[in-house]
Parts: structure tokens; sequence; C-alpha cells
């Protein structure tokens, strides 16, 4: 999105300077600077901007209220006047203008930041409106039936063209008059005045109807048949505004009505006797007349029917739209008639009937549409006989799965889907491994149970959008849909080999099957339906030739990185069972006082065969399994177990930090799992800090922010970790309850070489403090970099250059928590 544009008006250079720096350094584009009222004009006129900050007292005949009130006028800019005035004249002048702020100099940045986003977002707003009200005015001009608004003791507000051809009164004549005064409504029956219901809604508060026999009688005394009545117009806290009256003149309906009476007996015999359904449908689709053969078509009885309409009977499909699309074309004469075949709905509920449906329109003598005619006959039986051979056209008649025509049907749309999106899909290509061995011992007819059971357990593999069909013989192939990642599809073969493995009890035999998996991912492994079937094939030769029972990619880094994942994400759960993560913590060193008191909890995983492996290698499996759940409850509670032990025992540390990922953060009994393990453990909430990230911060703030709270109120400090990688709003940093935030090493290891980082850096700690937090830099390695984070500061360091990650009894045995404060000391 665009910069918002200002002009900016002050006839001295150094403030008119000075205020173009500040707006360029809050990201807005100024435009052009003017000295003068007519200047400002001219360039207003020119440049168009968003807004103009407008100094009061100008060069010239032309002064800036003066200027202002011409371009708010002629171009509708919204303008700040800038001033060092605030006497009650210029005041007075200063709001006749319609400024959308005063700011009296000198002003803060902030206050200026703040009055302009104030006056471009009210801008908009009645921008918005303005923009609301001509279209809803337009609209009511637009629609066919009369409409009258009144305010709330019954004075005539608004008048649609309609009700003032209706009335007879144009609304500058009728503006302010009473409704009643405006017209006469009287009973059809016996010429009785009716009351008018705007005055009965403005009383009830409620919608007040018409009767169905009402007459209007307009100023002219003409007189038409009436329908409809008024509505109250409330606002949004409930107080009532007023009144809307709508109401259509039923003339033409009437007479219409009449006609069909009239001819009612003209077709009635014809109707009763017909042998197919036959019907007479009004223009706007519902039922006028019908036969007893059309009441046995769809179950319902006559009148049911005659209170029902065409649309209520036909199923909501692409038929239905073709069905208003021919009566509408019957309508516009372009069709003398049509014939159609649709899927009705029975009386019975979820009982369909498909119908062969013709119809044709009459019209009066004048050419006017008067009703349809409609004939109806049931072809449910021929058209189920015609879908069970499609079916059988389309399926492999052993295992009801698409057959091999179908499928590379269906691949080919998926294929157009994916190249649209530019997203992925799979093929797994699938072989019974020595099946042949099992039909030649068991016989054919236990191979083909055997088919159908593996087709069954195939279907419990796939997901709802995944396509699987059988392409003949053992052979089986599984489309795989909106594919993210090629583990994705890895998960599924290894889901499917795990579910053929199990038995399959057939006729009293135990039969245990395994299978080979090819599988060819698009747009990696083919561009072309042939190309990924011919890879996924030979995939799944390359598994039966690595010893059967196992899955393939058609490319090898695949596979490889398909393993190395599974591998993580099955040894992780083992770690888990088998106490094989480790808790490692890295001191933080209070710059202040020079003493390190707290710690981070960082997880080390001590694998029996990799050795010691580091979170970059297992956190992301982690993350995108769930595992990282269970995973970080251990780590908190095995960190809150040994700053407890350090507690009790006059230990080195007294308040540990542990990191909550963005999946944890998300579960719903988080806060639930923090108070039970500091319950469980006895650790005083106070020396526990959690850190969440600015991504699982942003995932949802208002979530976010309801169990920061919760946390915060048990006594736990928060922080923001990684701070300046995210999108973190102010907005809602401000409203966090959090006392610290945590600088990205990233920004940390780039202060000795890029400026631009030192800035950023700067910047953070300087907002950080303004809003009363802490900061702490993670990453310290150098000199250098103590040095800048001293002069500017920060108020903890975490980093190499004091520690690395040890374990508990590593920091007892050979961390002293004063070792660094002679070195520190120099930087207060």
């Amino acid at each position: 999105m665009p910069n918002n544009k200002i002009l900016i008006v002050e006839d001295e250079g150094i403030i008119a300077m000075d205020i173009r720096r500040q707006l360029e350094d809050f990201g807005y584009d100024v435009v052009a600077t003017a000295f003068s009222g007519g200047q400002a004009i001219t360039l207003a006129e020119e440049h168009n901007p968003n807004l103009v900050l407008m100094d009061i007292v100008l060069k010239g005949d032309m002064d800036g209220i003066s200027a202002a009130h011409a371009i708010s006028e002629s171009l509708h800019i919204p303008v700040i006047f800038l001033t060092a005035y605030s006497d009650p004249a210029t005041l007075r002048r200063a709001q006749a203008t319609g400024a959308y702020g005063y700011l009296i100099k000198p002003f803060r940045p902030d206050e200026l930041h703040a009055s302009i986003e104030v006056a471009l977002y009210k801008h908009q707003l009645e921008q918005k409106l303005k923009d609301s009200e001509q279209w809803f005015a337009k609209t009511l001009h637009c629609i066919s039936d009369a409409v009258i608004a009144t305010d709330g003791e019954g004075n005539i507000r608004f008048m649609n063209p309609v009700a003032e051809t209706a009335t007879g009164l144009r609304l500058e004549q009728a503006k302010g008059t009473g409704v009643e005064q405006l017209m006469t409504l009287l009973n059809e029956n016996n010429r009785s005045i009716i009351e008018n219901p705007v005055p009965q809604t403005l009383k009830s508060r409620q919608v007040t109807s018409m009767g169905g026999a009402t007459l209007l009688v307009s100023q002219s005394g003409r007189e038409f048949p009436v329908e409809d009545g008024a509505a109250p117009i409330l606002d949004e806290d409930g107080s009532l505004l007023g009144a809307v009256m709508v109401f259509r003149d039923i003339s033409e309906r009437r007479r219409m009505e009449k006609l069909l009476r009239e001819s009612e007996e003209r077709f009635h015999s014809a109707f009763d006797l017909a042998s197919i359904g036959m019907a007479l449908i009004a223009v706007d689709g519902g039922f006028l007349q019908v036969n007893k053969s059309l009441t046995d078509i769809f179950g319902y009885s006559k009148p049911e029917l005659l209170q029902a309409n065409l649309q209520m009977l036909t199923h909501a499909n692409n038929s239905d739209n073709a069905l208003a699309l021919r009566l509408r074309q019957l309508l516009a004469d372009d069709l003398p008639s049509f014939q159609i075949e649709m899927e009705c709905f029975h009386k019975i509920v979820g009982k369909i009937v498909w119908t062969l449906l013709s119809a044709s329109l009459v019209r009066d003598a004048n050419g006017d549409p008067q009703y349809f005619i409609v004939q109806i006959q049931d072809i449910t039986s021929r058209k189920f006989a015609e879908q069970q051979l499609l079916y059988l056209a389309n399926h492999d008649p052993l295992t009801g799965l698409l057959n091999r025509e179908q499928f590379q049907s269906s691949l080919t749309q998926a294929l157009a889907a994916v190249q649209r999106h530019d997203t992925k899909l799979a093929l797994m290509f699938l072989d019974l491994d020595r099946f042949k061995l099992i039909n030649d011992t068991l016989g054919h007819r236990l191979g083909d149970l055997l088919l159908q059971a593996v087709s069954d357990r195939l279907r419990g593999a796939v997901r709802a959008q995944d396509i699987l069909a059988r392409l003949g013989g053992d052979e089986f192939i599984i489309l795989l849909s909106d594919v993210v990642q090629i583990e994705d599809a890895a998960r599924v073969a290894e889901k499917t080999i795990q579910l053929l493995a199990q038995p399959f009890a057939l006729e009293g035999n135990d039969i245990v099957v395994t299978a080979s998996i090819g599988i060819s991912v698009y747009p990696d492994d083919g561009k072309d339906s042939h190309a990924l079937l011919m890879n996924a094939d030979a995939a799944m030769y390359l598994a039966k030739e690595r010893g059967k029972n196992n899955y393939q990619f058609y490319t090898q880094a695949m596979t490889e990185r398909s393993l190395e994942r599974m591998t993580i994400e099955r040894g992780l759960r083992h770690a888990l069972a088998n106490n094989e993560l480790r808790v490692y913590y890295q001191p933080q060193i209070d710059l202040a006082s020079g003493l390190a008191t707290s710690v981070e909890a960082l997880v080390r995983w001590q694998h029996p065969q990799w050795g010691l492996v580091y979170p970059d290698r297992f956190i992301g499996v982690a993350e995108e399994t769930g595992l990282i759940v269970p995973i970080g409850a251990w780590v908190l509670r095995s960190a809150c177990l040994q700053v407890k032990e350090w507690r009790d025992n006059d230990g080195p540390f007294s308040a540990v930090a542990v990191n909550l990922s963005p999946r944890q953060f998300l579960e719903n009994n988080l806060y639930h799992t923090v108070k039970q393990t500091l319950a469980e453990t006895g650790l005083n909430p106070a020396a526990l800090e959690l850190e969440i990230t600015e991504s699982a911060v942003m995932q949802d703030p208002e979530h976010t922010l309801t169990v920061l709270w919760q946390l915060r109120k048990l006594g736990v400090k928060l922080s923001i970790d990684d701070f300046g990688t995210g999108y973190s709003s102010l907005t809602y940093l401000r409203q966090f309850p959090v006392q610290s935030v945590k600088i990205d090493q990233s920004f940390v290891a780039d202060i000795p070489s890029d400026e631009g980082c030192r800035t950023l850096v700067s910047a953070i700690i300087a907002l950080t403090h303004e809003l009363k937090l802490n900061v702490v830099a993670e990453g310290v390695e150098t000199e250098e970099q103590l040095s800048f984070l001293g002069r500017h500061g920060c108020d903890s360091l975490q980093g190499f250059m004091f520690s690395r990650p040890e374990t508990s009894a590593s920091l007892e045995n050979d961390f002293k928590v004063t070792q660094f404060k002679s070195q520190l000391d120099r930087y207060q």
C-alpha cells in the first residue's frame, strides 16, 4: 500500500524542514512545502495529498484559515492546523473550516503522528459513510416497490420515485408532512378507512402489515390495491429513529389471478385425466394448479403443492440453475418450449425423484407472460439403470475402486488444478508382494477376497480428498492432492505399509501380505500424467529391489530426506519414553551487577548412536508432529525441579527461563500445565520466566493476551524471545504483561560489521526501556558486541563470551556467578 501523501504549509523554512523530517521518519510521503495560502491551494490541486498540515499565519494576503477553507470546500482534503495561536477568535475561525486537528506549537513528534493518524482515519470513515449513503439512496431509487421513510413523529423524510408516482406528490412537496396526510387507506370490502401502519409501528416498535384487501387512495383520487406494511427504524442502541413504509401496487397481479381463475375450468378436465404430472405455474414459480398424477410423483397432497413453488421441489445443483435459465428464456421469448431432465425432492426425506420436465409459456393478448404449462414424467427407474451402467464403466467391478480409465481422467483434472495454484501432488504406486504365490497356493477365489480386503484397508489409509484406484491385478494407485511437503506422502506410505502388514482373516486363513510402494511428486518428477505414472512405477520396482515391504521416492534425495525426518520422529517418541532428552543451562549475566543469577533452559537429545543432538536438527520435526508439546512439558518440569534444588541448597542460580514454542503456546491447557508443574515441583512462580517468540504472540493476539494474563497472575515472569525477527505490533506489545524482551542473536552477531544492525539494536533497547521493560541480548561473543550493548544500556547478556550451555553439574563445579563482575564494571 502506498504511503499517505502530505502537503506542508509553513512559511518558516527551518520549521518546515523539521516537520518534513519528522513526517518522513514516520513513513509519510511529503509531496511539497508551501509558504503562502495561494501556493498551498495551487500545490493541493496539483498533488491531491491525503492531508494538509497548515500554519495559520502565512506570508501574503491569505492566511492559513482562508486557504484551509478553500482546500476543504473545493478538494475535500482534510486539514490539521499547526499554530502558536490559541485565542478564542482564531479557534472559532479554524473550527468553521471543519479542520481535523489543531496542534499548538511547539508539539512533540508523537503528538503530530497521533493527530495525523486520527485525521486520516476520521476522513476515511467520513468518506465511507458518504459513499454508503449515496449507495443506499440510489438503491432505494432503483427498487420497484414504493418506499416512504419518516422521522419519529411520522413526518415524511424520504420518498423514492415509485412512492412519488403512487401518491401523486414529489418528495419536495411532501417532505415534513405527516404520512397520514399523504394518502388514505381503505378496506377493499366495505371501504372503511384503515389506520396507516406507520403510527402503529412508531407506537409498538414492531412491524405492522397491511391487510390483504387494502386500497390506497392517492392525492389525485386514484385507487389501487396494495400490500405490505411498515417497520421501525432503530439506532444501534435501540432508540427509535423513525419508520419505513413499503408497499406495492398489486393491480396487475389481481388481473392475472382473475385470468387464471377464468381459465381453471377450461383446463380442469384435462389436468385430472392426464396420465403424466401437469401443473400451471405462475411466473414467480408458485403452483397455480396441479393434477393427481403430479401429487403421486412427489408424494404431496394437492393443497400442499398449491402452497409451494417449483424451486422447492428441484434439487439445488446445476440442473436447478439450468431450469431457471430456460424459464428466463421462455419469458424472453428466446425459446418456444423446452425439455430437461432434473433431480427433484420427494416428500419422503432423502428420497430423490428423477423427472423429465417439459414447459411452455402462456401469454395474454398483449404478449405479457401469464403462467407456465409444465408436464413432468417420473424417469427414476431409467436414470438408476443409466447410473449403474456409468458406475460399472468407471469402477473396478471386484473392489469398487476407480478403474484405470477413470483414474487417468481424475489425474488429468488434478494436474490442471495444481498447475493453476502452483502446488504439489504425489502418486503412490502400490504392488502387493508375492501375490501370485497366494493365488497359486490358496486359489483365485481367496485371492479375490484378499484384494477386496486390501482395498478396504487402503480406503482407511488415505484422506477424504485423495483418490484411490485399482489398475488391475494386484496393482493399486493413490493420488495424494494438496501435498505441502514430501513427508506428507511418506507418512501415508508408512501408514499404508503398517496397515497391510496386519494379518487378514479370510475363511479360516490368516494371510500376511506386504506391499512395495513407489512415489513420484509433481512437479519434481514429471509435469504430465504419463511421466508421473511411469516414474512412480519405476520407484515401486526400486522398492522391490530393496527388499520389498518398503517405499521409495523416484529420486534418492527425496527418499533420504523423508527417511531422515521419519527416523527423527520415531527417535523422538523413543527419546521421550526412554529418558534420552537432556536439559542444558546457559547463564544470563546482569550488566549492572556483573552477577549471573538466572539461566535459560535448552533441550538436547542424547541419542544412543548419534551422540548429543542439537535442537536445530529435531525441533522442526517436533513442531510439525506435535511432539513439541510433551517435550516442552518435560523441559519445563525438569528446569523447575533443578532451580528448586538450587534455591533450596544455596546453588549458583535462583531463576530459570524456559522457551515456549508456537505449537505449545496454542495448546488450550498451557496455563494448567504451568500451574500444575509449579505446584508439583514447589518452585516459587517468581523464579520462572517463560519466553514466547514473536510468531507465537501474533498468531492469535487476543488468545495470547488472555493466556499471558493468566500466567502473569500465577506470578510467572514473561519475555518476548527473538525480538525483531517477527511481526509484533507495538500496540499489542504495550498491552501484553511482559517484563522483558530478548534481542535475537542474529542482530547481535552483526553489530561489529553492520551499521543497520547497530541502529536497530539501539532502537530496540530505547523502545523497550520506554515501555519500562528489560532487555536481554543473546549470542554475545566478542568484546566489541559487549562494549556496544553496555554503552546503550542493555540490561542482561547471554552468550559464549560468558558460558556455553552446560549441564547443571558442570555449572555447579566450574561456573562462578561473580566471575564477570570486574570485567563488566567498566560498562557502568
